[in-house]
């Protein structure tokens, strides 16, 4: 039997880690690389800071706008990657928050923490797109997860042994094994 989601999965800290390092770099790059454009169509002067300034994601402004849109997109693409790096429905929550958490500790470095009264909009802008990057990842990885599972297309034959070769052929029922999920 065959399927990479077959059995349960083992702890593995190396590529826990190294899943949480590609999903981080990954967000940063992308939702960078998104503002970048985004910045660069609207003519607004493109800073990294911003990412990590609560005041600048608003509804109020084009740029805050701007913004926002970019960390949606990121959802988006973030989502896709999930099905690549992570691969399994259940642990998308767990990356996507992950990955958020990091964003607002180094926002929290960058320009303090942001109050939920003062940056509702950050808040707001920020939920979506984890709720969206989750939901959107998690379906996507439940598709794949529950793609057929192949079985062997040729079933190995039995080795006759010389006792069998004597003995008149009888017929044997060979039931598959499978472990428990």
């Amino acid at each position: 039997m065959s399927g990479k989601f077959y059995g349960a999965s083992n702890f593995n800290p190396r590529l826990i880690t190294t899943q949480i390092v590609v999903m981080q770099s990954s967000f940063w790059l992308c939702f960078g690389t998104v503002a970048a454009i985004a910045d660069w169509v609207l003519g607004e002067a493109q800073s990294a800071g911003q990412l990590f300034e609560p005041e600048a994601y608003t509804f109020d402004t084009q740029r805050g706008l701007a913004l926002a849109l970019s960390l949606w997109v990121t959802a988006l693409l973030m989502a896709f990657q999930l099905c690549y790096v992570v691969e399994r429905a259940k642990k998308c929550l767990d990356f996507v928050a992950t990955y958020h958490i990091f964003h607002l500790l180094a926002t929290g470095i960058a320009s303090g923490f942001p109050s939920f009264g003062a940056y509702f909009h950050w808040w707001v802008i920020q939920v979506l797109a984890l709720v969206t990057s989750v939901l959107l990842g998690e379906y996507m990885c439940m598709r794949a997860e529950t793609k057929a599972i192949t079985l062997n297309s040729k079933p190995s034959k039995p080795k006759a042994s010389k006792s069998a070769k004597s003995s008149p052929a009888r017929p044997t029922s060979q039931q598959p094994e499978f472990d428990e999920i």
